[in-house]
This record gives C-alpha cells, structure tokens and sequence, in this order.
C-alpha cells in the first residue's frame, strides 16, 4: 500500500517539476557565437585609427569577416558603419540584443562599438527551441497521466465497479456470491467490510427463512387440525337442523352451520396461503375439456344465484383440484360481499377460454381494486364481514401456476372476475 503511495507522489512531482526545469532553462543566448579574437582586432584597430574615424559621419566600411558593426562617439554620433538598417542609438542596440563594447583610447573610452547578433534569426531559433521543448513537456506530461489514469482506474475505477456489481447482486437477492477483493487495494478493507456483510446478511436470510417455514408449518398442521372439529360441528348442526321442528331452533342451527362454514373456509384458506409459502402448493397441469367446468361451478353454486352462458366447447390446460379452489373463492366471496345473482359468460379469445363472473353488489373503489388480489388486502366493504384477505389472492396465484390470469374490474352493476385459462 505505501509503495503505490510513494509511486503515486513520485509521478506528481515528476509531473510538476518537468516544466518548471525545463522552462526555466535559457534557451535565448545574450549573446550571438562571435570570434573574441576578430571583435578585439576590430577593436585594436578603431583605437588606432581614431583620430582618422571621429570626424567621420556615417561612413560606410566592410564587413570584417562576416560581422556587421557600428562606430558611435560619445554623443551617440554614428560614425562608421557596415550596412544600412542598423539602430542610431545605443537604446535600440540594446533591445534588438546588439553586442556592445567601448572603445578606449589611452584609458579613455571615445566610443561605443555595436555589433550586429543577428536578432531576427536568433530569436526565430528561440522560438524553435520553445515549441521543441513545450512538445516535449507535452510528451512527457501525457505519459505521466496516462500512467496516473491507468493507476487510478485500476485502483479506483475497477474496484467500484465490481462493488456496483456486487449491490446488484444483493439487490436481486443473490448474496451467495462473494466480493472479490485485493487486500492490497486502496479500499481492500471497505471492499472486506461489504463482504462481510453480504455473509452476515446471507445468514440472517437463511435464519429468517427457518424461522418463516417453522411458522407455516405450524400454520399448516394447526389448519388442518382445526379443520376436523368444524367438519365435526357443522356435520352435528345439520343433522340437529333437520330433526328439529322448532323453527326458532331451526334458525339458530343454520346460523350454527354458516358460522362453521365461514370458518372452513377461513380455515382452508389460511392452509393454502401456507403451501403456498412453503412452496408445497403444487400444481398438476393436463388437457381437460372446458365442459368440467360447469359442474365445478353449479357444485360452488348452493345458492343457485349463477346464471348466464354455457360454457365454450375446447380443450384447456389446467389442474381440476385447483380450479376448484378457484372457482369455490370467487362464488363465495361473491355470496359474502354482494349477495346477488351472479351473471356467468364465457368465449373464446385468441388462444384463452374466457370466464368471466359479474355480481350486482356495486363493486369496489378504484383505490381498492388494484389490491384485492394481494394478499391479506380486503376492500372497504368488506368491513365488518369475517374473512383474512386470501381467497382472491390464492385464485390470483392458482391461475398463475396453471398458465392462465384472473382479472378484476368494476362492471356497471357490481364486481366482475375474469378468468383465462389457456388453450390446449
């Protein structure tokens, strides 16, 4: 971990200082490559001549082996010079970087001589070497970041992205797989932390899940325990009911008997929400023909309030025992909330058997019927009447399994559900 540190810091230092050292680095020269050798000749030589040179003005002379120069006396008089369009003062032979010595004539100087550097191409070769250098700090700082980015993205960027892989996971609800992590990593021990977690929460899940199916199984066995003694009660109502012939008694047992029929069906209900949790609620599917469910329906129908189509000829996938189930909780959620006549159609529909059963009882609220089909979800006219809130959501999930839809939608008159079974 500290030496990536450390390789981290070198680069970013390297990064700054490379321009600064190479910038800084003069590259204008004060002065042009001029043979000392000629320059004290010609200087030697104006000393002597002098007396014959500062009564001159301007005159013109020879270039002494390539160097072009300038005489000025004291007063800044141009004496002597090599070409035209050289500066007439000693200002401006000092900003175009002329090289200027004195000449001196027993001690005394007498005059400036101004030699010609030429400007215009040294300072054409400095900006050359500029852009020379300035690619190369181009160069050199491209490198050190692509390496800084590689760095960063196989430290950082990397490492993130299989963490937002790895919520994913736990998201979907996968925490078997765990987080691959480097130790070494600049967020080695944040990564570890994240897999501890998965693991802590994989544990939690599978405690939960015991917990879950130790509750089902409970419900399931006190289900059908209880199941036995209503059988029981309901069965001694009956025959009570029959042999009495007081017709308050008579009353007072068929209330007995419906009371011990809402409780089997309560009952029944509550063991099918628990198969269905513990996954136990199967299913058989097979080819049945449409016609067994006419006498599912008129055996649901004790009440006699069904009435309408006959129901379309086909072959249908689906499980007998379970649209029994079905079929038994649409009628008589039917009898408990509308207690009307219920309106039976049926036809064909693409590749579905529609079904459909319209009660007058007024229907639900809108509020209320996207949530009739969920579990333990009643509506607000269900107030008051017994029930858990299962029977609708059993039908939802039988039909699911039997490749098939239950729909629920308010009719003109009352509550209508639809059911879809699928054609063989």
């Amino acid at each position: 971990m500290k030496q990536r540190f450390v390789m981290v810091a070198v680069l970013l230092t390297i990064t700054l200082l490379v321009p600064v050292v190479l910038l800084n680095s003069s590259v204008l020269p004060s002065t042009a490559n001029l043979d000392n050798t000629v320059v004290n000749e010609l200087l030697n030589e104006l000393s002597d001549d002098w007396d014959s040179i500062k009564d001159k003005k301007a005159a013109f002379v020879p270039e002494r082996e390539g160097i072009s120069y300038e005489v000025l006396d004291n007063d800044g008089n141009v004496l002597v010079r090599s070409g035209t369009g050289m500066p007439v003062d000693l200002g401006r032979a000092t900003s175009e970087r002329y090289t200027i010595r004195d000449i001196k004539v027993n001690g005394e100087v007498v005059g400036k001589l101004l030699i010609d550097n030429d400007f215009t191409s040294m300072m054409a070769a400095t900006q050359e070497a500029y852009i020379k250098r300035f690619l190369i700090i181009v160069l050199i700082e491209a490198v050190i970041i692509s390496l800084f980015l590689l760095w960063v993205y196989m430290n950082i960027v990397r490492p993130f992205g299989k963490l937002k892989d790895f919520a994913a996971d736990v998201a979907s609800g996968n925490l078997e797989k765990p987080l691959e992590m480097d130790r070494g990593n600049i967020f080695g021990n944040f990564t570890e932390s994240f897999d501890i977690m998965r693991s802590e929460l994989n544990d939690a899940k599978q405690k939960e899940y015991e917990a879950q199916r130790s509750k089902m199984e409970l419900i399931s066995q006190l289900s059908h325990d209880i199941k036995t003694p209503v059988a029981s009660i309901k069965a001694l109502g009956e025959l009570l009911e029959a042999q009495s012939t007081d017709e308050k008694s008579k009353e007072r047992l068929g209330s007995i008997v419906a009371k011990a029929d809402n409780i089997d069906v309560m009952v029944s209900d509550l063991f099918t929400e628990a198969l269905t949790d513990l996954n136990e609620l199967s299913v058989d599917l097979s080819e049945q023909e449409s016609s067994i469910l006419e006498p599912i329906i008129k055996d649901a129908d004790y009440m006699d309030y069904v009435s309408g189509d006959s129901i379309e000829g086909c072959i249908i996938v689906c499980d007998p025992l379970r649209v029994v189930q079905v079929i038994n909780n649409i009628i008589s959620n039917s009898y408990k909330y509308a207690d009307t006549k219920i309106h039976l159609e049926s036809h064909i529909e693409d590749d579905c058997l529609v079904v459909s059963f319209t009660d007058e009882g007024g229907g639900v609220s809108n509020d209320d019927l996207p949530m009739i089909t969920k579990r333990f979800r009643r509506g607000e006219n269900a107030k008051g009447k017994p029930g858990s809130g299962l029977g609708l959501a059993i039908a939802y999930e039988l039909m699911g399994k039997m490749e098939g839809d239950l729909e629920v939608a308010n009719d003109d008159k009352g509550l209508r559900v639809t059911l879809y079974f699928k054609i063989a």
